[in-house]
């Protein structure tokens, strides 16, 4: 009895690691080794909800979500470029979750347009729309993922943009670099204060799809933010209904469990305007807009379509399949709103 229990038992381990569950016992090979050709690392690695207007692939529209939070900003126009500012104007970023840095360096690498009175059009010089660049994440490997990608590039200026593993949601454990690089702040040799001044400076914190999962809430970094930063506001966040049901709001408490994600995060649009109210941010300069009509209908539909793509070539799309569910729920039910946050200083 043991002989044949243990051939038995050989021919299930090599069919549980040797052949696919539909493939029986006829071929050895199928399509498991479409994995072996996959490009390492991808062309690209952004991770957002993504603005699915006209986007058809997710970089596409993860970077339009970015462009769609930097046009309510003001730092893009409505065609996407760059507003030519002044010889005098310098933006600070702040970036709270840059994630594998692809944000990163889109942002660093866009340029603007600057005409001195006496040049022409043509023959107008390019400078670099962000002065400064700070970059946190709270993730070792997207850290150190990121920092070998932007400190590879020969187009980006390391001492224009900084990227430091930190948490963001805490300012209050960042260290004397980190605030130095935020605040533009240095001490010389002589004692003296290293800031550079000037009359147009602009400092804004983005949160592009992240301050959603701050611990334990926003309010921290929007108290840094207006009275440490002296910064405006941009990001795409996620706030509530403000008409759920108890059985909607069951299952977002189920989903926020999972997804280690705070349920009291999940703000109405009153109660997220008073978060920043009590920050000290003007009620008349802060803008909500809702666009969850092209964020959560064309994420869930990437990613069903994406599962069936990976799935011809013996490949799945993973715990993702759980996400683009949850991304439908949500734009059936309404229950999650997706919003632009603007909140200017």
């Amino acid at each position: 009895m043991l002989v044949p229990f243990l051939t038995h038992a050989l021919k299930r381990v090599a069919g549980y690691l040797f052949l696919s569950k539909d493939e029986g016992d006829h071929d050895l090979y199928g399509l498991d080794h479409g994995i072996l050709n996959v490009g390492v690392p991808p062309a690209s690695m952004w991770m957002n909800m993504g603005f699915w207007g006209q986007a058809t692939s997710f970089p596409a529209a993860c970077q339009a979500l970015l462009d769609e939070v930097l046009m309510a900003a003001g730092l893009l126009e409505p065609d996407g470029m760059p507003f030519g500012q002044s010889n005098t104007t310098r933006f600070r970023v702040i970036d709270l979750g840059f994630g594998c840095g692809d944000q990163s360096i889109y942002l660093a690498q866009l340029t603007r347009k600057i005409q001195p009175a006496e040049a022409s059009a043509t023959d107008s010089p390019r400078h670099f729309l962000l002065d400064s660049y700070v970059g946190l994440t709270i993730v070792p490997s997207q850290f150190r993922f990121a920092h070998e990608r932007l400190y590879s590039s020969s187009n980006i200026n390391g001492g224009r943009v900084k990227l430091f593993c930190a948490d963001a949601a805490k300012p209050s454990t960042w260290t004397k670099v980190i605030h130095e690089a935020a605040t533009d702040t240095s001490i010389k040799e002589d004692g003296t204060d290293g800031a550079l001044t000037t009359p147009n400076q602009a400092t804004w914190v983005l949160a592009l799809d992240t301050l959603y999962h701050f611990i334990p809430s926003r309010e921290p970094i929007f108290r840094h933010a207006f009275g440490e930063l002296n910064a405006s506001i941009m990001a795409f966040d996620l706030l509530l209904s403000d008409t759920p049901s108890i059985w909607d709001l069951i299952l977002l408490r189920l989903v926020c469990f999972f997804a280690a994600t705070p349920f009291s995060n999940f703000l109405a649009i009153t109660e997220y305007r008073n978060q920043l109210l009590a920050a000290g941010y003007d009620g008349d300069k802060i803008e909500i807009r809702d666009i969850s009509d092209h964020v959560f209908a064309g994420m869930a539909s990437f990613i069903e379509r994406r599962d069936g793509e990976l799935k011809n070539t013996g490949m799945t799309i993973g715990r993702y399949r759980a996400a683009g569910k949850v991304s439908k729920w949500w734009a059936r039910s309404g229950i999650v709103r997706g919003c632009i946050v603007v909140a200017r200083r």
